[in-house]
């Protein structure tokens, strides 16, 4: 005899808008934390960052089906390149330009869920995007007198975009079907092995860093990637990829402020102009609306 066993209900919009809040906060840290590492080169930064992130979320792990298994390895693969070309970007240009480059990530993202989902993004969120692009121009116009702003760190912070829109796009679909206990884990661990192959094949070493850079690097791995990463793969269940990605888009605006105490990278008039409008963009472009309920 078999009993019917009542489903858990689903978190309200507010615990989902609190997880995206404190996510925001933990990864627009990133960037300076990055800065604070001089001595370590970006691949083992990035391998440290979600290895001990691994080692953390390790007892969670379940097995899960093995086309959701595949899936999430290679979105591993995805976010271990945009994780390299990211924190490249930030040793060629200054942190706001690479966090805003990277966060174009909606943009690729909305093109990625309506070629793979067919889910084309409503018209008020391309009117949200248009309106946090604009901010995010306004802020890249204004510049940075503390940087260098080279093209090369440019390319690859938009590079970081494309693929971590790539990496959401897969996380969207296999998180439809696995919970976050299971899937952080997993997708963090893919991550690891994939950076750590990488790490060999370049001859970045793992060890051998200042006390300074493993406190930024332990840093990161606690703040960005399990409170930020973790916290948008949870959100990424219950909401489209797009619209995690648009409100990512308020990272540049946090990073700028952290990067202005800590670095003395400050941001000029039109930065904090282009702030405001970016704001007001992610405001419109994630607005709620209904979609089915996503495993835990």
């Amino acid at each position: 005899m078999t009993t019917n066993r009542p489903h858990p209900a689903p978190p309200s919009a507010r615990r989902v808008g609190v997880v995206l809040a404190v996510g925001i906060l933990a990864v627009s840290t990133a960037g300076t934390l990055v800065r604070f590492a001089p001595d370590a080169a970006p691949l083992t930064i990035a391998f440290w960052r979600v290895a001990i992130a691994t080692l953390i979320l390790l007892p969670g792990a379940r097995p899960v089906a093995r086309r959701d298994a595949w899936l999430t390895i290679l979105g591993g693969l995805f976010l271990a390149l945009h994780f390299w070309t990211w924190f490249l970007s930030l040793r060629e240009t200054t942190v706001m330009r690479s966090t805003l480059l990277v966060c174009l990530t909606p943009v690729w993202a909305a093109g990625f869920e309506w070629w793979f989902f067919k889910a084309p993004p409503k018209p008020r969120f391309w009117v949200g995007i248009t309106i946090a692009l604009t901010g995010v121009g306004t802020m890249v116009a204004g510049g940075n007198a503390s940087g260098t702003g080279g093209a090369w760190g440019d390319a690859l912070a938009a590079l970081g975009g494309v693929l971590g829109a790539a990496y959401f796009t897969i996380g969207r679909g296999v998180r439809a079907r696995v919970p976050i206990a299971h899937y952080g884990p997993l997708s963090c661990g893919a991550t690891a092995a994939w950076l750590g192959v990488l790490a060999l094949l370049t001859g970045s070493p793992l060890t051998g860093f200042a006390d300074q850079s493993w406190l930024a690097i332990v840093g990161l791995a606690l703040g960005p990637q399990l409170l930020g990463h973790l916290g948008f793969n949870y959100a990424v269940g219950r909401l489209p990829a797009a619209v995690v990605a648009a409100v990512i888009l308020l990272e540049p605006v946090g990073a700028t402020a952290v990067a202005a105490v800590a670095l003395g990278e400050k941001p000029g008039i039109l930065d904090g102009l282009g702030g405001l409008i970016t704001l007001v963009g992610v405001a419109v472009a994630a607005m709620p609306r209904r979609q089915a309920t996503l495993p835990g």
